[in-house]
């Protein structure tokens, strides 16, 4: 677990674990195996304070001349630690005590002390109430008598860890700070490319958006995507520039049959090849509007969103479906008027070849922000084709059998491509007991303000079928007569 959480994450974190893991084992194993050397210099440090404390109370004593300095001199040291009373000279005669283990720390000073300062171990003075001390002699009469810890205070580190310690830290330091710097030589460049494959545009943008620059590996990796990009965009292109050709060529024979069809003396001939010829015509032109782009490219204006929607129902209510639309009567929203009104009719469109009723809701919040809602009451689609129904040339017509003209199935991919256009999102829900209905979430813009809130309905008064909520997206409209109609209507007043 550990080893998938490691190689999963960033590579600046995996450099510096790997330069700084290696002295972080080593001066830990260092410091476990202290313990096993010799402990004689642990207590040095100790000793040499002590003899130098010895040795500079023998001074001052000697130099005192008043008893009442000598026993102040003498509480001051015992209060730092150092236990200590005045003996008589004679007990640095007679054999001195063995010394009790090697660490004694009464026998380190003694070393250490001059050779002018005479000085014996004795386990305990005849008049004294100390044992285990080191008598050293003040002068003939009298003498001192120490009785330091043998071992010493106990630090949790010696002299020499902390030193090994500090030096260690500091190569840590220094690997971190180098380990650092490395990591950013190699994902600074990584953290570019990601951000630029985010910001690639399909159609626009630079011909080279990765940086070429930086170590030879980030040139040859920055070199290969834009060759990768340049090719990708080539076949883009290519697959474009044949559709569009075989759309435009297409238009020629077909009117050509047009023609001969209007000509045919045969009634139900006549009207079954004009049928077809239309279904065809209607084709042609969603593939040249998914080719275009031109939905994308125009220029948001403020427009009345509740008019807009309102129109496009009427329009298929004039016509005889059953269309509704429910919301405010005014409401100003900037948007791009003729690509959204494209959107809905196509929704709506879709919902008339499937359903009997059709309701449209705006629901308009008041942070600004919009939601459009086209019910119907049709029989749904399966879930196993929700999410692949916004692909470009998918038809649903599997999971909404219908009797009505079928296209390419670019209807809804036009229509998600308009409301990504306005950075919005479309969301599928499930009616009850039956029906989809198709929920679009509008940002709101600065320049949208509610200015009054009226509800409005026209055509028949169908109830909004109930839903809820599933995953992902809605089934993919095809093109009839009348939408077309519808769209070209619309378009024209809003030229206008």
């Amino acid at each position: 677990m550990i080893t998938a959480w490691f190689r999963s994450g960033p590579i600046g974190r995996q450099i510096t674990a790997l330069a700084v893991a290696p002295i972080i084992v080593l001066a830990l194993l260092l410091v476990a195996i202290q313990p096993l050397a010799p402990t004689t210099y642990e207590s040095t440090s100790f000793a040499e304070r002590t003899a130098i404390t010895i040795e500079t109370v023998v001074d001052q004593v000697r130099a005192s001349d008043a008893p009442g300095q000598v026993a102040a001199i003498l509480d001051a040291v015992s209060k730092t630690g150092l236990p200590v009373e005045v003996v008589s000279a004679a007990e640095l005669d007679g054999t001195p005590q063995d010394v009790v283990a090697d660490g004694d720390v009464r026998n380190l000073a003694r070393g250490l002390l001059p050779d002018s300062l005479h000085s014996v171990l004795r386990d305990r003075t005849r008049d004294g109430a100390l044992s285990n001390v080191l008598v050293a002699q003040v002068n003939n009469d009298t003498a001192l008598a120490f009785a330091p810890a043998l071992g010493g205070p106990a630090p949790l580190f010696s002299d020499k860890q902390l030193n090994f310690m500090q030096k260690a830290l500091v190569a840590i330091l220094l690997v971190m700070l180098s380990s650092y710097y490395a990591g950013c030589l190699i994902t600074g460049p990584l953290t570019r490319f990601a951000d630029a494959a985010q910001s690639i545009d399909r159609d626009e943008g630079q011909a080279r958006p990765f940086e070429e620059g930086g170590s030879r590996e980030m040139r040859v990796l920055a070199t290969s995507l834009n060759d990768m990009r340049d090719r990708l965009r080539r076949m883009i292109n290519d697959r474009t520039h044949m559709l569009r050709a075989i759309s435009h060529d297409l238009r020629t024979p077909l009117t050509r049959l047009r023609l001969r069809a209007e000509r045919s003396v045969q009634p139900d001939l006549r009207i079954a090849m004009l049928k077809d010829i239309e279904r065809i015509n209607d084709m042609i032109e969603e593939t040249l509007t998914y080719l275009s782009k031109n939905v994308n490219a125009e220029a948001p204006v403020k427009a009345d969103l509740p008019s807009l929607v309102e129109t496009v129902c009427a329009d298929f209510a004039d016509i005889g479906f059953a269309v509704t639309y429910e919301g405010p009567g005014r409401f100003a929203y900037l948007c791009k008027p003729r690509a959204l009104t494209r959107a809905i009719t196509n929704l709506i469109d879709n919902g008339t070849k499937f359903a009997g009723a059709v309701v449209v809701r705006l629901v308009v919040h008041s942070d600004g922000s919009v939601q459009i809602f086209v019910a119907d009451d049709g029989p749904g689609i399966s879930a196993n084709l929700r999410e692949k129904v916004l692909e470009p040339f998918f038809k649903a017509s599997s999971a909404r059998p219908a009797n009505g003209p079928g296209g390419f199935g670019l209807g809804l991919s036009i229509v998600n491509d308009i409301v990504r256009s306005h950075g919005g999102s479309m969301q599928l829900l499930a009616g009850t007991p039956s029906g989809l209905t198709v929920r679009i979430d509008l940002p709101a813009t600065i320049d949208s303000t509610a200015t009054r809130v009226e509800l409005r309905k026209t055509g028949s008064q169908q109830p909004l079928p109930k839903f809820e909520p599933v995953v992902l997206w809605p089934f993919a409209p095809e093109y009839s007569t009348a939408s077309k109609a519808a769209t070209k209507v619309l378009i024209a007043s809003n030229i206008s």
